[in-house]
């Protein structure tokens, strides 16, 4: 992680950044929960305007349906439950072709990758900050800010279990900071853009096996060489070993010899960066009853860069640590870069009678700019690569709004979230897949200057499976079959002013 970048962040960044660990509760790793009051619709509406000004976030333009001063703060309680169960995992295919399989005359295989089938909760419960502000320079021009954290992940898995190779902790942060401006052309039309200045933090770690990447470098060295490549009996000196558990005389840990699963490492990168984006909306009111919101939001790719990092197990011969260093895998630096979609969203805000209003959001996401997440290393080891292959994403939501009296108002909503990975793509890392949103909401108005959102949704998630092949970029970590049951349930707070 470089100092250089981090010195260069805002205090209220680094608060955002340093104090939360947000999880994705979106398509992808996408964060929509930016708006506690618009949560209670399941954010129904809010590019048309929401219902106050922390709709700025998902389209700056409805910053004209405010005056004076208007702030909002907000903190939003993300409890996230994934345990995947049926898991099983097995080395490459290329190892049985060298010959390690089956120690002669024992039972004992190299190939199946040892852990439990069944694994806990890997996610982790997190509070998602935000902030807006706004300023009336006159009743048609506004200026405003926000920060939010749009984009964010967290995983983590134990040490040992069966999928390490695929993935152990996965934590994403993404900070947008976001001056803006909005003008009222008419009493039907005004338009806002926003600049956006983002910051990302990241950290992944896997399992490695040491063992599979030497056996597979110096088998495919004797095979170039018309050497044999078949598995050793016991005591036969070779270049290729393979290990049995309590099979007499086997070779373990020589000098010159790759066993498969015998000394399992870590490697990791820590990275950050900037990049700069923007985002524009309209909104159109035809009657003063009916208001329609359209936004855009633009796309990034983000390069991060930092530390890449080796960890080889104490045991291991100092010939083969040699031989993986030789090849690059040594701590140095590192970078990966990071597609981030662009968001189009068309909402509307239906007042049918002065009590009750009807609310409705339709948004897409471009998830299949991620084709992959590749880690580069500036040592010269090979490009780490995870084949992503992602599409593009479709959320809808309706819901509506009931105004009690002056001060208090209730909300409902139900929305769908498609998921943007398919099952022989999904990994532990992200698991994604298609929700359903069922949200609940409550305001209340201390003062005409003061007011309390409060939020609540729980999210529906179809059971997934994973079912990533051990060939093509996987061939040093193997393959990964389960499914994976994950329930999320969110809890908004936000406190509004207005001067």
């Amino acid at each position: 992680m470089t100092h250089r970048s981090r010195l260069t962040l805002t205090a209220l960044t680094l608060i955002a950044a340093g104090a939360f660990a947000p999880q994705a509760q979106a398509a992808g790793f996408q964060l929509r929960e930016q708006s506690p009051s618009s949560q209670g619709n399941a954010f129904a509406g809010v590019t048309a305007g929401g219902n106050d000004i922390s709709a700025l976030f998902f389209n700056p333009a409805v910053m004209t349906q405010y005056d004076g001063w208007q702030f909002s703060m907000s903190a939003t309680y993300i409890g996230l439950d994934v345990k995947l169960d049926g898991l099983a995992a097995s080395r490459t295919p290329a190892l049985t072709a060298l010959g390690f399989n089956v120690y002669p005359n024992t039972t004992t295989s190299l190939m199946p990758v040892s852990g439990a089938s069944t694994h806990g909760n890997s996610g982790e419960s997190a509070i998602l900050p935000a902030f807006n502000a706004m300023y009336s320079v006159n009743k048609d021009l506004k200026l405003g800010l926000s920060v939010n954290v749009p984009f964010g992940l967290t995983t983590e898995y134990d040490a040992n279990w069966i999928g390490r190779y695929h993935a152990l902790k996965s934590d994403l942060k993404v900070i947008d900071i976001a001056p803006s401006l909005a003008y009222r052309v008419n009493d039907q039309f005004s338009f806002g853009v926003a600049f956006i200045a983002r910051y990302a933090d990241a950290e992944l770690t896997n399992g490695v096996d040491y063992g599979t990447a030497l056996a597979l470098k110096v088998g495919s060295g004797l095979a170039a060489a018309g050497m044999s490549t078949a598995a050793p009996a016991p005591n036969q000196n070779s270049p290729v070993a393979t290990v049995a558990m309590g099979a007499p005389n086997a070779t373990f840990g020589t000098p010159g010899y790759a066993i498969p699963g015998a000394w399992d490492g870590k490697a990791g990168l820590k990275g950050d960066g900037w990049d700069y984006g923007w985002k524009a909306g309209i909104t159109w009111q035809p009657t003063k009853d009916f208001r329609l919101g359209l936004a855009y939001s633009a796309a990034m790719t983000m390069t991060l860069k930092g530390d890449a990092s080796f960890e080889f197990p104490a045991s291991m011969p100092a010939t083969d640590l040699a031989a993986l260093n030789a090849a690059g895998l040594r701590n140095g630096g590192g970078q990966a870069d990071l597609a981030l979609p662009a968001t189009a969203s068309l909402g509307f805000d239906w007042k049918v009678n002065p009590a009750f209003s009807l609310q409705g959001e339709v948004a897409q996401s471009t998830w299949s700019r991620f084709k992959d997440l590749r880690v580069k290393f500036d040592t010269g080891a090979p490009d780490s690569i995870t084949d992503e292959n992602w599409r593009d994403t479709w959320f809808y939501s309706l819901g509506g709004t009931w105004k009690m009296d002056q001060a208090w108002t209730f909300r409902a909503g139900v929305g769908f979230d498609q998921g943007a990975v398919d099952d022989t793509h999904r990994t532990p890392r992200i698991p994604d897949n298609d929700r359903k949103w069922v949200s609940l909401g409550m305001s209340y108005n201390f003062s005409k200057k003061t007011a309390l959102d409060v939020g609540y949704t729980h999210l529906f998630i179809d059971e997934a499976k994973i079912n990533l092949s051990g060939t093509g970029d996987n061939t040093t970590r193997g393959s990964l079959t389960g499914n994976m049951k994950a329930t999320i349930d969110i809890l908004g707070v936000q406190l509004r002013y207005s001067f």
